[in-house]
């Protein structure tokens, strides 16, 4: 079998002279997984600097395959991006501290699509991710609508919970789905008034 040849330097050289958001959108899609890393860490920023409609139009293309990276790191620091990369799509800004009034596509977005990222990332196999993906969810709870919430995110902590062992291939998974599971379920009723979003 063939042996990869080792990196050079050059092809871990990243190119500076690219615009913010250009820069971002090719090395999240490095076949170099360092480099991969260091953008992805860049997501929150390039968001915030080029606003909600370049974040929906070039950013969120990005995400599919960085959510499914063979590398845990990457998925998870793309977890704790996804918070503020949300608001930007929201508010147009990252700097919110109440419910404003949201952008409607984004609001579209987060509750279609970048909420479906994160409910893949919270049933990672590596808790450093679930972790990360938990605190999203839960802070990003806070910009739903109070009639969505019970369909859009305490849907995420029942399903978890309700996940049954694989005997072939689940090394505990189901179980510790159930901990991140609990977990969220605390971090939502410390953030919120619980009682007013359940089901009668």
């Amino acid at each position: 079998a063939a042996v990869a040849a080792p990196l050079r330097f050059e092809d871990l050289t990243i190119d500076d002279d690219l615009p913010l958001l250009e820069r971002v959108v090719r090395y999240c899609r490095s076949g170099i997984a360092l480099q991969r890393l260091v953008h992805v860490k860049m997501l929150a920023e390039t968001a915030d600097a080029v606003g909600a409609n370049a974040t929906i139009q070039s950013l969120t293309s990005l995400l599919p395959p960085l959510v499914n990276d063979p590398e845990s790191i990457i998925r998870q620091h793309l977890a704790s991006q996804l918070l503020p990369l949300s608001l930007t799509c929201l508010y147009n800004s990252q700097k919110v501290t109440t419910r404003s009034p949201h952008n409607e596509r984004g609001y579209k977005l987060l509750t279609t699509t970048l909420l479906a990222h994160l409910h893949t990332l919270i049933t990672d196999h590596d808790v450093d991710v679930r972790r990360a993906a938990s605190d999203s969810i839960s802070v990003l709870a806070l910009h739903i609508s109070p009639e969505d919430v019970p369909s859009l995110i305490l849907s995420i902590p029942i399903r978890l919970a309700a996940k049954k062992e694989n005997t072939t291939d689940d090394n505990g998974l189901a179980e510790e789905l159930r901990i991140t599971s609990a977990n969220l379920l605390g971090e939502l009723a410390a953030l919120h008034d619980v009682k007013q979003v359940l089901p009668k």
